[in-house]
């Protein structure tokens, strides 16, 4: 089995055990206190992950059509580093900007990044993915890499000092996974505990600057870690409401959120809040039921996104989908392609998948896609005005 294979399995039973299995670890190891999850449910989402894994590990074909022909990747690779360097300057602008006013308020007020700022910081994060994803030669380019890769993460890195910390491991996590398929680096133990320390500096730096408390007593007198680990904890969702109920499957709109504008034709949505008409994915549906405020989110839980679907059934079917296509997108970040930054960005939404839903791994792919095109059309348009001017002279 390759590296990147069983690195991003582990990967996914490491977010499967921060996710759901830690806190009740703690409590019943550490503390010997009572556990609000039943043990029922620790054995459904261990089984969940064989399961997973059984999908995962399933034969099948690869895909040799889905590579990009050498002189499109020439083409990709140029303008992507170019358009890396110079988007670079707006994205180190919007992220301080943000920074600054996230300055004066505390993390479950105000509001996050606004349209304009997600636009230049995911448009930036794209180019730079495009860039690590196409490049052939890493040895002549390595300066190049490293520049791109540097840019790239630095603006995502000041957001996430006072925001989420996902900002920051969306451009972290798919150059990771893109350098460990081509084997840029060998993951001995040395390299492996480097990987891990860089896992600890996301989870909990961010999490400290923006007034996040760790150490000490909480209010029960327990270890503030073992509280701080509770919140992201989402497997009591699972156990307490399986009853969630919604005019829409919570698994179709957020496989289709930014497919079908359900906000126009008012349709499968839900207020929150402040916030009216937005798609009723699993994780609105359980901020409503909980804080009614969409800054205070709850998160999700993709198995009971699969079980309000169709029952036990569903969560087993639609895991074993769930690994069996993510084995498919390792492959596919193995070679240049350039389309290989958004599988390695989806690799990367996966680990989230434990607090999160479906839909969100695979949500940004039809604009990524189309954007992917663009730039393979505007490339193609240029080289050929280039030639025909050439070719006049």
């Amino acid at each position: 089995m390759r590296a990147i294979t069983w690195f991003f399995w582990i990967a996914f039973a490491g977010s499967c055990c921060l996710f759901w299995w830690l806190e009740s670890a703690l409590l019943r190891l550490w503390l010997g206190v009572a556990d609000p999850i039943q043990t029922r449910y620790l054995w459904i989402s261990a089984a969940s992950l064989l399961v997973f894994t059984v999908g995962y590990l399933l034969p099948a074909p690869r895909f040799p059509g889905l590579r990009t022909p050498a002189a499109v990747l020439d083409g990709c690779e140029k303008f992507s580093y170019v358009a890396a360097i110079v988007l670079a300057i707006p994205a180190f602008c919007v992220a301080i900007q943000f920074a600054v006013y996230r300055l004066g308020v505390s993390y479950l007020e105000g509001h996050g990044p606004s349209l304009l700022q997600q636009a230049v910081l995911y448009t930036h994060l794209f180019f730079g993915l495009m860039y690590v994803g196409v490049v052939r030669d890493e040895r002549s380019n390595l300066r190049r890499i490293a520049l791109v890769t540097f840019l790239t993460i630095c603006p995502r890195l000041i957001v996430a000092l006072r925001w989420r910390r996902f900002f920051l491991a969306q451009a972290v996590l798919p150059i990771v996974f893109i350098a460990i398929a081509r084997g840029w680096f060998k993951l001995d133990p040395k390299r492996l505990a480097g990987l891990g320390l860089i896992a600890l500096f996301i989870l909990i730096i961010p999490a400290l600057t923006r007034g996040d408390k760790m150490f000490g007593k909480d209010e029960l007198g327990r270890p503030q870690i073992v509280t701080y680990f509770g919140w992201m904890t989402t497997l009591n969702y699972l156990q307490n409401d399986s009853d969630l109920r919604h005019s829409c499957p919570p698994l179709f709109v957020s496989l289709t959120a930014k497919l079908i504008p359900y906000r126009a034709l008012g349709l499968c949505t839900i207020d929150v809040g402040n916030e009216t008409g937005l798609p009723a994915t699993i994780d609105r549906l359980l901020t409503k039921k909980y804080t009614n405020d969409i800054m205070k989110g709850t998160g999700g839980n993709y198995l009971l996104e699969l079980y309000l679907t169709g029952g036990y059934s569903a969560m087993a079917l639609g895991t074993i989908i769930f690994g069996f296509s993510y084995r498919r997108l390792v492959e596919l970040v193995d070679h240049p392609s350039a389309y290989a930054g958004i599988w390695a960005e989806c690799l990367s939404r996966a680990l989230l998948v434990p607090r999160g839903s479906l839909g969100y791994v695979f949500e940004r792919v039809p604009s990524l896609l189309l954007a992917t095109f663009a730039v393979i059309v505007v490339w193609r348009s240029f080289s050929r005005f280039r030639r025909q001017g050439s070719a006049a002279l």
